[in-house]
């Protein structure tokens, strides 16, 4: 079976499974002390494409989390407003609101997602 790119064996032994592990680490430059900012994009990006199109809430907690990985700093007037509509669902927002909050939180990650 295959989770995540990598195969989990139903048989085999463990040395092979992380011999596999260890090629994939590898080959993307991730260490134990360290992750690459080829990563921390990616996180970026998923994370805040979970949030506005998967999840039907907006999640200050995902903003956050992408600020620390990234470490960006918001402006503290974002964060007052982030905060303000933390859990509120996306469809209980007036359409041009919706707009301004997705426009803004892009804006907070413009250096990193470009």
């Amino acid at each position: 079976m295959k989770t995540f790119g990598i195969e989990i064996r139903k048989v085999g032994n463990m040395n092979s499974l992380y011999s596999d592990v260890d090629e994939v680490l590898g080959k993307y430059g991730i260490k134990s002390e360290s992750v690459g900012a080829e990563i921390k994009i990616q996180t970026v990006a998923h994370s805040l494409q979970k949030m506005l199109k998967v999840q039907s809430f907006f999640d200050v907690c995902t903003v956050k989390n992408c600020a620390e990985v990234c470490q960006v700093c918001i402006p503290i007037e974002r964060m007052k407003i982030y905060s303000a509509i933390h859990c509120m669902y996306w469809n209980e927002m007036l359409p041009e609101y919706r707009l301004q909050i997705t426009a803004m939180v892009l804006d907070d990650f413009r250096t990193i997602l470009q």
